[in-house]
């Protein structure tokens, strides 16, 4: 009897902390269930064979593989990244030689976390096989070494993390991470997709450097670290700012409280569902007028849920594309089809979702 193998991860939307990771600041992401499924069967061939049915493609992989063979095939870069990390980080360990299938239902590039489910599914994948019984937080950094040390992607730990332990968390993304639950605030989300594709490489380049010079120099003007800067040590060194520079920092730091407020708020016995939109909604006025990330299609996404009765929504992922989140109570089931009336564009309810999984006797198999 052939034994066949499963793994599941899942998207992430971000509630609250947007282009706060990679500054080793506060994040908020939520797991939803939007998932990617890999299922996996021992060949005898000599090398690994993937098949992806979203990408209609099929790819090759030797297991002796030391770096990436192929730079312009991001699919299979991802995939080779994961077997080269567990490598790296286990030196004596075999990778099994598979026929595997992936099949995603996240949308690609929409600030869904499709990659971080992707790497996140790949390594509990392979590490299940092998039995090595990791952690959460292990599947999480081994999957962050593949995207960051091997792709050389400049991207934080939130959405592997995510992707890795499910439902809502609190994660300061420092070193080592520190990690805690927070409550279910019994309310719904919407999920609009603006259909236009983010861009991760424009978001992971010139805006990330852009806002790590900023926060770089304001602790260096204030002698404080990111941390603990607040709106009054930024008045004090205004001239000193450019006018852009003033802009990013008053956004990253507005971010940084509002992302505290909601983190307070979601410990609380029954969190205010309508605080938590407005903390929503002021995230998404920085991220348009301080990093300007926005577009106009994601503020009208915006703009409209909240006048058909959504307490409050933002972009979700780095911006410059993507989708936007919209924060309900409980039965919006109207609210969102008037949304979808009056934005023609892909729009779905979305519930919070267990982290990665992976099972070693999976029997309904198409493989």
């Amino acid at each position: 009897m052939v034994t066949v193998y499963l793994s599941s991860a899942p998207a992430r939307v971000c509630l609250f902390g947007e282009h706060q990771d990679y500054l080793l600041q506060k994040v908020i992401p939520a797991a939803i269930d939007l998932r990617l499924n890999i299922i996996s069967a021992k060949t005898k061939e000599e090398y690994l064979t993937i098949s992806s049915k979203n990408l209609n493609k099929s790819i090759r992989i030797s297991p002796n593989i030391e770096k990436l063979s192929n730079l312009n095939d991001s699919f299979k870069s991802f995939m080779e990244a994961g077997i080269i990390s567990l490598k790296q980080n286990f030196k004596d360990i075999q990778i099994p030689l598979v026929s595997a299938t992936i099949e995603s239902f996240i949308p690609v590039a929409s600030g869904l976390s499709s990659s971080a489910a992707l790497q996140v599914g790949w390594i509990s994948h392979l590490a299940g096989i092998l039995e090595l019984n990791l952690k959460n937080d292990e599947i999480a950094e081994l999957a962050y070494y593949a995207e960051h040390e091997i792709m050389h992607i400049p991207c934080g730990k939130m959405d592997q993390y995510s992707s890795a332990y499910g439902s809502i968390i609190s994660l300061s993304c420092t070193e080592p991470p520190k990690l805690k639950y927070l409550k279910n605030p019994n309310s719904g989300l919407i999920i609009v997709n603006s259909n236009t594709p983010k861009l991760t490489s424009d978001v992971h380049g010139s805006v990330v450097y852009k806002i790590k010079r900023v926060a770089q120099k304001i602790e260096k003007l204030t002698n404080l670290e990111l941390e603990f800067i607040q709106r009054e040590d930024i008045g004090k060194h205004e001239k000193e700012l450019t006018k852009e520079e003033l802009s990013i920092i008053q956004a990253v730091i507005k971010i940084k409280e509002d992302t505290k407020l909601a983190e307070k708020e979601l410990q609380s016995v029954k969190p205010n569902l309508y605080l938590l939109g407005k903390l929503l909604s002021s995230q998404q006025d920085a991220l348009r007028e301080g990093i300007k990330v926005s577009l106009p299609i994601l503020d009208k996404i915006v703009t409209t849920g909240i006048e058909e009765g959504a307490l409050g929504g933002k972009l979700t992922g780095a911006g410059l594309g993507g989708c936007a989140v919209l924060l309900v109570e409980e039965n919006g089931a109207d609210i969102l089809q008037r949304i979808q009336e009056r934005l023609k564009l892909p729009t779905w309810f979305a519930k919070f979702d267990e982290g990665v999984y992976f099972d070693d006797n999976y029997k309904n198999s198409s493989i």
